[in-house]
């Protein structure tokens, strides 16, 4: 019955969009369904594209399993050892806000232009994810599981591979799974900036922007958002097959002490690698990585400068969190809806999967032909990406709601403003908040990007115009900015969560 259900929802998209594009829009702008399908069947047997896809695949692939084995076994290590994961953590939280795409001008100086860059940034996009869900899950583990295997004196190895790994699989799997979307970002959109090498973001660029077929756009568009599902629905498959037990849990607060003692160690340990980073770029000379030092005077020149303050900084700044805040009210308002709304989701389920896979550079071409150069195609840009995280995890939480209170409320009647509000928004408010941090995380990636692509304004323009300019101190100011700024508004937004859901008894990192 799901299946009829998602068939008849497809089919009613089609028919809307069909009619849309015959009677309402500009079907130059946005072809109609028929039209888009005949170019996808066109596209699947053509050489060059499938080279493309071929290239941008094992570019992927290639990325995604060196982020898994640099990530692992680092966040083995970081999970098993207090003392480093406390000095390391810091950095982590740091690095895993910065977005990939933020560091193509740099990678694209120091590798040049070809596969190697891409593969590059999409392995540093995709590691933190990984790294971050293995450490935490690691140092998580069942303690009484631990004692166990101590008392029957089983050795390190045999516990590792035994107890640990297992325990924290399935976690470090959903980190695999977030980082798999990420590496796909990253790929795609260094091919279409700068290409230098087939690639399917090439593609788009030159088959479809440049030359004005906004069929091939959107085909290519639909092609790569079945690529994306059918990835995430295997990894999901292999999760639920072979890893279906619990994840480990969250991570207890800390005593107050012992917060007093993390924020000494992880000062010390930042400290420790600028003083390092700056001895180590003093005696190189390298102008690819200038010493921090360098790179916080032109920083100070950079981010304070009037001109740039008013006329880049702030105005991105703006877009990021109006966008964000734009995809997390529609997300929320949709999301609560679907998920109270009986069989919505069966209809509609479908295509909002799909949706979520479609990397996101791939629909920046549809937006600029639609919109124009501008703030708006990089707030829609935003929106469209941002969306889906908490739009899931909004309807996902919705139906978490316990029959216990759904009885409750009904024997007390209590109004539908109320029950919204009072009963259904708090139960939802954990999953809704995790698609927030998630929602904004790829929105600071989609700002960049929309920024770094025939703009005149904004952070990702002045990263671009450093890179023309050969300003390689500029450029790394421009990264520690973004970078900066993605912390900062995580981790507000951790404390939002923290004092908000108080109440839950959960512990969030």
């Amino acid at each position: 019955m799901r299946l009829i259900r998602s068939l008849i929802g497809l089919v009613g998209f089609l028919v809307l969009w069909e009619a849309a594009s015959r009677f309402i829009v500009d079907a130059d702008l946005i072809p109609p369904p028929s039209e888009v399908l005949v170019r996808c069947l066109t596209l699947v047997n053509e050489a060059r594209f499938l080279a493309d896809v071929a290239s941008t695949a094992l570019s992927w692939l290639i990325a995604l399993c060196l982020a898994i084995v640099i990530a692992v076994p680092i966040g083995l290590v970081i999970g098993r050892i207090p003392l480093v994961r406390t000095a390391t953590m810091p950095m982590i939280e740091f690095m895993r806000p910065l977005p990939g795409v933020a560091l193509i001008p740099l990678i694209t100086v120091v590798l040049g232009v070809g596969a190697q860059t891409k593969i590059t940034l999409a392995t540093f996009a995709a590691v933190w994810p990984i790294l971050f869900n293995t450490s935490y899950a690691v140092a998580e583990v069942d303690r009484n599981m631990l004692e166990t295997a101590r008392a029957f004196r089983t050795s390190r190895r045999r516990m590792l591979s035994a107890v640990i790994v297992p325990s924290a699989a399935p976690f470090i799997l959903t980190g695999v799974r977030l980082s798999a979307s990420i590496a796909l970002i990253a790929v795609v959109a260094t091919e279409f900036i700068f290409g230098g090498s087939i690639g399917v973001g090439q593609f788009v660029f030159v088959h479809g922007l440049s030359a004005g077929r906004m069929d091939t756009v959107l085909a290519v568009t639909v092609l790569a958002g079945l690529f994306g599902l059918l990835i995430n629905a295997s990894l999901a498959g292999v999760q639920r097959r072979w890893l279906g037990w619990p994840t480990s849990g969250a991570s207890g607060d800390a005593t107050g002490s012992r917060r007093r003692w993390t924020l000494v160690l992880s000062c010390a340990a930042v400290a420790a690698v600028l003083v390092i980073w700056q001895a180590i770029a003093s005696a190189a000379a390298d102008p690819y990585f200038p010493p921090p030092s360098q790179i916080a005077s032109r920083a100070g020149d950079l981010w304070f400068a009037p001109a740039l303050l008013t006329g880049d900084i702030l105005p991105s700044l703006g877009l990021l969190l109006g966008g964000w805040l734009i995809a997390s009210v529609l997300g929320i308002i949709a999301g609560i809806a679907l998920g109270r709304a009986g069989t919505a989701m069966d209809y509609v389920g479908a295509l909002l999967a799909f949706a979520r896979s479609v990397p996101p550079p791939l629909l920046v071409p549809v937006f600029m032909v639609m919109f124009s150069l501008g703030p708006q195609t990089e707030l829609v840009t935003i929106v469209s990406g941002a969306t889906w995280p908490v739009l899931l995890n909004a309807v996902d939480g919705a139906r978490s709601v316990d029959a216990t209170k759904t009885d409750t409320a009904r024997a007390f009647r209590i109004t539908q403003a109320s029950w919204i509000f009072g009963v259904v928004l708090p139960a939802a408010a954990p999953k809704i908040f995790a698609g927030l941090r998630l929602s904004l995380s790829i929105a600071l990636i989609l700002m960049v990007l929309s920024e770094l692509v025939g703009t005149s304004s904004g952070i990702g323009y002045q990263l671009n115009n450093a890179q023309g300019y050969a300003d390689l101190a500029g450029m790394w100011a421009w990264i520690v900015l973004i970078g900066a700024l993605g912390f900062l508004l995580n981790r507000l937004l951790l404390v939002v969560q923290r004092r908000s859901l108080a109440w839950h008894g959960g512990q969030f990192g």
